[in-house]
């Protein structure tokens, strides 16, 4: 007699998977993520550009003032030459002329300048006597000048380009940095116990002239940056004027320089 077989008991495992919710979830996760790493990047890239064009304009502003302080602090600096007594004694060369002769009373003038239209940038002309065998007799641009008489460094803003005329054989201005917007200088006039600065229009009404009694030279530069999506670039310029925020990055700078060659 064939015996019954064993009643087997099978168990099958149902198949677990993800369903399409599940899915669709995930991707969106992974899709955030993704755009949040990206605008970071972005931002990240913008604030560097912006930090960089920042510190160029600094860089350069700090520049511009080293050439131009080093012309100012030298103004009206007189050179010593030799008395004809041969007694090894020397004198200041009386014959340095300066840029122009201030009549009442006689002395050389070496700093004078001129007022921009409106809101337009000033120019500046600073002179000090030299001596054609003297090394440092540079001007603005580093060019021993050819002018026995002095030394001149005339700055002015030409096409958004910060530009000086040396009295070296260069002929005409070069450029010492670009992105300049305006340029803005004060003359500083001993009065009482302290200094008024005035400008180059109210100073030349004065009567008489006090050129040769400047003792300070207050000047102001705007620089502007090569970015244009700079937000909240809006700013006040050097007379305290508002500039529009055109999404470009602006600093304005300024350095007041002693005359240290006036008889205050």
């Amino acid at each position: 007699m064939a015996l019954p077989l064993a009643h087997r008991h099978i168990q099958i495992n149902a198949q677990s998977g993800t369903s399409l919710v599940e899915l669709m979830v995930s991707l969106v996760i992974g899709l955030l993520v993704v755009l949040v790493a990206i605008g970071t990047l972005a931002s990240t890239r913008t604030a560097s550009r912006a930090v960089g064009d920042s510190t160029r304009l600094q860089q350069d502003a700090t520049t511009v003032f080293r050439i131009m302080g080093r012309s100012a602090r030298q103004a009206g600096a007189w050179r010593l030459i030799d008395t004809a007594t041969g007694s090894g004694r020397v004198v200041f060369n009386t014959a340095y002329t300066g840029i122009a002769d201030n009549p009442t009373p006689w002395q050389p003038i070496w700093i004078m300048g001129t007022d921009g239209e409106g809101t337009a940038p000033d120019t500046l002309t600073i002179h000090r006597d030299s001596q054609a065998q003297v090394a440092d007799s540079v001007d603005c641009i580093g060019e021993a000048s050819t002018d026995l008489n002095g030394v001149r460094d005339t700055f002015s803003v030409d096409n958004g380009m910060l530009r000086c005329d040396g009295s070296g054989p260069t002929q005409g201005a070069l450029a010492l940095i670009s992105g300049v917007e305006d340029l803005q200088v004060w003359y500083g006039l001993r009065q009482g116990g302290g200094l008024r600065y005035v400008t180059a229009s109210e100073l030349a009404v004065l009567t008489p002239a006090r050129w040769n009694q400047v003792e300070s030279v207050r000047i102001c530069l705007r620089l502007v940056g090569e970015l244009t999506d700079n937000p909240g670039a809006a700013t006040t310029g050097c007379q305290a004027e508002p500039i529009a925020n055109d999404g470009r990055l602006r600093r304005v700078f300024f350095r007041v320089f002693k005359l240290r060659n006036v008889d205050a």
